[in-house]
């Protein structure tokens, strides 16, 4: 996704942040293991031309994280950047109960990747007067399928890049 988001949207550079989400729990992973597994994801991207970094700044703030943090951080880097915040669909959907969620659209534009399986949720951004940006992207598994197939002992190679996997598997992440 990160890879048609640069060609579609054409990103100059892509920030790659790994939080302290309140809203989920139990990934299995540490926090220093899931930072190196963005990394890796970043240097697999730029495999293709420099564009993407990985960020450890909402890692180093105390407590949990949240994006209108990490936006108001991001826009004191990148003071001159237009900021877009890409998200699935399954986290769009959820945004009416993050922290500030109304600042959000004044600090970048919301592009959320349409997942097959859900229906439209344009409806949901009215609701919350959030301007926002379609991509239709058929990924047909989310994240949490992805360690669910990994607990289960079922292959995600074709899923998640080949340093991710072998990291995954040499850790024994997801695994019940």
């Amino acid at each position: 996704m990160c890879l048609f988001a640069r060609e579609l949207l054409q990103l100059d550079r892509l920030v790659v942040s790994v939080s302290r989400n309140p809203f989920k729990s139990g990934s299995h992973a540490s926090d220093r293991e899931r930072l190196k597994m963005a990394k890796l994801l970043t240097d697999e991207l730029n495999a293709t031309g420099p564009f993407a970094e990985t960020s450890a700044w909402e890692m180093e703030q105390p407590g949990p994280s949240y994006t209108v943090d990490l936006l108001h951080h991001l826009s004191g880097l990148y003071p001159d950047d237009e900021l877009l915040l890409l998200v699935g669909e399954d986290s769009y959907r959820q945004m009416g109960r993050w922290k500030a969620a109304s600042e959000i659209p004044g600090l970048c534009q919301i592009v959320y990747f349409g997942r097959e399986g859900y229906e439209d949720c344009q409806h949901d951004a009215e609701a919350l007067h959030l301007p926002v940006r379609r991509i239709d992207f058929d990924m047909p598994v989310s994240a949490t399928d992805i360690r669910r197939l990994v607990a289960s002992g079922q292959p995600v190679s074709q899923l998640v890049p080949p340093s991710i996997t072998h990291y995954i598997a040499e850790h024994g992440f997801y695994r019940s």
